[in-house]
C-alpha cells in the first residue's frame, strides 16, 4: 500500500505540470537532430557491415563504431575498463558435403544439395536402389532396408511425406531429383545457399540426433550416370518388376559439420547522474540484424539501426544538457537479439555483479517507419498495461510534441504481445518496469529492402525526443521510490 501511495503521489505531481514546469525544455533537446540520426544509420546500415549478423565481421564493425560513438558522447566504460560486454555462443556450419559413385564425385559447392540438419561424420557407404516416382506400390514391395533410396519427385520442397515413408522402410538416406523441371535443381541450390549464408548460433553446444533426415538433391542426369540407364527409361519405370531390372549402385557419402565457439558482445556505456546513487535507468536497443541471405544483404536500417542511432543521439544530449538527471543512465546496445534476445538476457543475468540498482528499462526497437494503420505522428508503447507508472511518465513527457500514443501491441496473447519479443523482456522477466518504443511492422521487415532511404526522419525525430524526455523523468530522484 505504501508503494502504491508513493506512485500515486508522484504521478499526481507530474500530471499537474504544464510544459513550462517540466524539468527539461525544447532547448535541452537541440542535440537530437535528423542529421545526427541519419549519420549513424548510414554507417550501421551500410554495405560493409553486411547486415550485422551476430558473430560476423559486420557485427564486430558495428560494435566498434558504437563504442567509439559512446566514448565521443562522454559515456564511461560500464565497468571502468571497457565498453564491451562479451559473451560466448556456439556455432555450426556445414563443411563440404560429398556424394561419390563410380568415378564421379558430387560436391555441395557445385552440384549437390544436402537438405538436412544431421551430420554424416564418417563415410556412409551403401547400395543405392532406384524407386521411380516413389509411389506406394514400389515402396511397399521393394527391399529398401539398409539402402540409399533414389526417387524422382515433382517437388523438391514438399518431400517430407515421401522421405518418411522411405525412412520407415529402412532407408539410411534418400536422394531426390526432379526430371520434370530443368530449373528445379538450380532453385534448390539457390535456396540452400541462402539458408546457409549465416552460421547457425546457439546458447549451448548443439546436439545432433542420428535419426534426423539425411536427404540429398541432385540433377536429373545423375540418375543416368548412377544407374547406367537412360533418363527416359527411368522416368517410365513404374512397377516393381521394372525397378528390379535397374542395377543397384554403390554410393559413398559424407557431410561433416564444424562446431566452434563464437564470441559476440554487447556495447555498454555509463552516464553518471548528479546524485550519489547506484539507482540506474537502462536505455537499450539491439544493433545486430539477420545478415545475408545468399548474396543479398539485409541492411536492417529500421531494424534496428534506428534504435541504436537513438541511443547515441540521446547519450550526446545528456552530456550537453545543463540539467543533469538524478539517477545514472546505462546505454545498452545488445547483440544476439534476432536469434533469441541473447545479449539482453546475458546482461540481465550478469547485472547482479555490477554496481547498478536498475529501476527501469526503456527499450527502442524500430522507430523509423510508419505502418499501414497510421498516417503520421504516433508511437506504439509496449509494457504500459503491466507498468502503468511507465505509461504515465511517457504521457507527461509527451507534453512537448504531443505524439499519438498507441497501445496496439499490448495485447495479452499471441504475436501481438510484443512484451516478450524484444530486449525489454529480459528486464520484465526480472520484474523491472519496462517500456518499449516501436513504430510498427512494415512490408520491408527482415528483407533486403529495409534501407535508409525509407526512414522517415521527421517522424523518427519526434519519437527520439519522446524517448529522451521519458528517460529523463524516469531518472528523477522521486521516481520509483518505495
Amino acid at each position: 500500500m505504501r508503494i502504491l501511495f508513493s506512485i500515486l503521489t508522484f504521478l499526481f505531481a507530474f500530471i499537474n505540470l504544464n510544459a513550462q514546469d517540466l524539468p527539461f525544455s525544447n532547448k535541452q533537446l537541440k542535440p537530437i537532430t535528423k542529421k545526427e540520426l541519419r549519420k549513424h544509420i548510414e554507417v550501421l546500415a551500410s554495405d560493409s557491415l553486411e547486415g550485422r549478423y551476430t558473430g560476423s565481421d559486420g557485427q564486430k564493425k558495428a560494435a566498434s563504431y558504437i563504442a567509439s560513438e559512446f566514448q565521443k558522447a562522454g559515456l564511461r566504460a560500464y565497468n571502468d575498463t571497457t565498453f564491451y560486454q562479451p559473451f560466448s555462443l556456439w556455432s555450426w556450419h556445414w563443411k563440404e558435403c560429398t556424394l561419390s559413385f563410380n568415378d564421379t564425385k558430387l560436391s555441395s559447392n557445385s552440384n549437390l544439395v544436402y537438405r538436412s540438419s544431421s551430420p554424416i561424420d564418417s563415410m556412409l557407404t551403401a547400395d543405392c536402389i532406384f524407386i521411380g516416382d516413389g509411389r506406394d506400390t514400389l515402396i511397399n514391395e521393394l527391399d529398401i532396408d539398409g539402402k540409399i533410396a533414389f526417387a524422382f519427385s515433382k517437388s523438391l520442397r514438399n518431400y517430407y511425406r515421401l522421405y518418411y515413408k522411405l525412412k520407415n522402410k529402412g532407408a539410411v538416406a534418400v536422394i531426390l531429383s526432379n526430371p520434370y523441371d530443368e530449373n528445379a535443381f538450380n532453385s534448390a541450390m539457390k535456396q540452400s545457399s541462402s539458408a546457409n549464408s549465416n552460421k547457425r548460433l546457439f546458447k549451448k553446444k548443439p546436439y545432433f540426433s542420428g535419426s534426423t533426415s539425411k536427404l540429398f538433391i541432385v540433377k536429373a542426369n545423375v540418375a543416368e550416370e548412377l544407374f547406367k540407364t537412360p533418363l527416359e527409361q527411368l522416368i517410365e519405370t513404374t512397377t516393381p518388376e521394372q525397378v528390379q531390372d535397374i542395377p543397384l549402385a554403390s554410393v559413398k557419402t559424407q557431410c561433416p559439420i564444424e562446431i566452434e565457439q563464437v564470441v559476440t558482445e554487447n556495447v555498454v556505456g555509463f552516464y553518471p547522474g548528479q546524485g550519489d546513487t547506484n539507482e540506474t535507468i537502462v536505455l537499450s536497443a539491439h544493433y545486430d540484424h539477420i545478415g545475408k541471405r545468399g548474396e543479398q544483404i539485409n541492411y536492417g536500417a529500421d531494424d534496428n539501426a534506428t534504435g541504436v542511432s537513438a541511443l547515441i543521439a540521446i547519450a550526446k544530449t545528456y552530456e550537453k544538457a545543463k540539467v543533469k538527471p538524478d539517477k545514472n543512465i546505462l546505454f545498452l546496445a545488445t547483440s544476439g537479439e534476432e536469434i533469441g534476445l541473447l545479449g539482453a538476457l546475458h546482461f540481465a543475468k550478469e547485472q547482479a555483479k555490477l554496481p547498478y540498482d536498475i529501476k527501469a528499462n526503456l527499450n527502442v526497437d524500430m522507430i523509423g517507419r510508419r505502418d499501414s494503420a497510421h498516417k503520421s505522428n504516433y508511437i506504439y508503447i509496449i509494457g504500459a498495461a503491466e507498468y502503468p507508472v511507465m505509461d504515465s511518465l511517457c504521457h507527461v513527457a509527451n507534453q512537448l510534441d504531443s505524439i499519438t500514443i498507441d497501445y496496439g501491441y499490448n495485447k495479452s496473447k499471441g504475436f501481438g504481445n510484443f512484451l516478450n519479443l524484444s530486449d525489454h523482456y529480459a528486464f520484465h522477466k526480472q520484474g523491472i518496469p519496462v517500456l518499449g518504443f516501436f513504430s510498427g511492422l512494415h512490408e520491408d521487415y527482415h528483407k533486403p529492402t529495409d534501407t535508409i532511404d525509407k526512414i522517415e526522419f521527421n517522424e523518427m525525430l519526434k519519437r527520439v525526443r519522446l524517448i529522451y524526455t521519458t528517460s529523463f523523468l524516469a531518472a528523477q530522484d522521486n521516481t520509483f521510490k518505495d
